[in-house]
């Protein structure tokens, strides 16, 4: 059930290069899914609209999260994330959530889950790793961005996953290129009908990713991002286009309602 609510911040972690986790109390949320979102504001502010931040952990994600809390990692790109950057613990936050639809376990047994993340959209995946570890899964990543600082919580991930392939614009953090280059190996090696992408990132990446994953027949859910102003299905801001049942139909569908997370084969992008 969506709640409403202003709870405080616990603490809010400097990760370096802009790259900031905030966590606050929010027992009410810790039953959401990952890859769901939360639109989060501070009271009192003259940043008038709240900004959607998916959530990235929920407890038990990091050992060092406290009961009942769930965490946010964000990037500082303008006022409003600047502002969060400045709250310290004791601060308010206001909080509506859990927004959207979030990912699932693979429905095969035997899948291979391999995660594509680009820079900050690596922010659903540690509570989507957590759960499916504690279901006996196993995940391997490849993790992209345009230099080694837009990578957080990379060392926590290559401690985790059975393996991360790391690409960068400027080589400056594993091999110098963009994420569709080790993606390559994965779509046509040995396994691939038993291969299934979450790919979260900046959308010129989920085009590239879902594309060559359409064409290879391999099962893609992307978590979307998009400029949002309500975040449950009002303001129709942050819709995107899709393929209808008939040949050729466009409709459009709202990522805060119907997404984030929507299969590959259905954007018409």
């Amino acid at each position: 059930m969506v709640q409403d609510l202003t709870t405080p911040v616990l603490r809010n972690v400097d990760l370096g290069r802009g790259n900031w986790l905030i966590e606050f109390e929010a027992p009410p949320f810790t039953s959401m899914r990952p890859a769901q979102f939360f639109m989060i504001g501070v009271p009192g502010s003259d940043v008038l609209l709240r900004r959607p931040f998916s959530v990235c952990g929920l407890p038990g994600t990091f050992s060092d999260g406290r009961p009942g809390a769930v965490q946010v990692l964000y990037r500082v790109y303008g006022r409003g994330t600047a502002l969060l950057a400045s709250l310290r613990a004791g601060a308010s936050l206001q909080v509506l959530g859990p927004l959207g639809r979030g990912f699932e376990p693979p429905e095969r047994d035997d899948a291979r889950i391999l995660f594509v993340a680009g820079g900050i959209g690596s922010a659903p995946f540690p509570a989507f790793l957590s759960a499916l570890a504690s279901a006996g899964k196993r995940v391997a990543m490849i993790y992209g961005a345009r230099t080694a600082g837009d990578l957080p919580l990379l060392d926590w991930f290559q401690e985790r996953c059975e393996s991360v392939a790391v690409t960068t614009d400027d080589g400056s953090a594993g091999e110098r290129g963009v994420v569709t280059d080790p993606l390559g190996a994965a779509l046509s090696g040995p396994g691939r009908d038993r291969l299934h992408l979450y790919v979260c990132g900046p959308k010129a990446m989920l085009r590239a990713v879902a594309t060559r994953a359409v064409d290879a027949a391999v099962r893609c859910d992307l978590a979307l991002e998009a400029p949002m102003a309500c975040g449950f299905g009002v303001c129709l801001g942050c819709v995107v286009p899709t393929h209808g049942a008939a040949p050729g139909e466009i409709r459009y569908e709202r990522v805060c309602v119907e997404g984030p997370v929507m299969r590959a084969e259905r954007l018409a992008w």
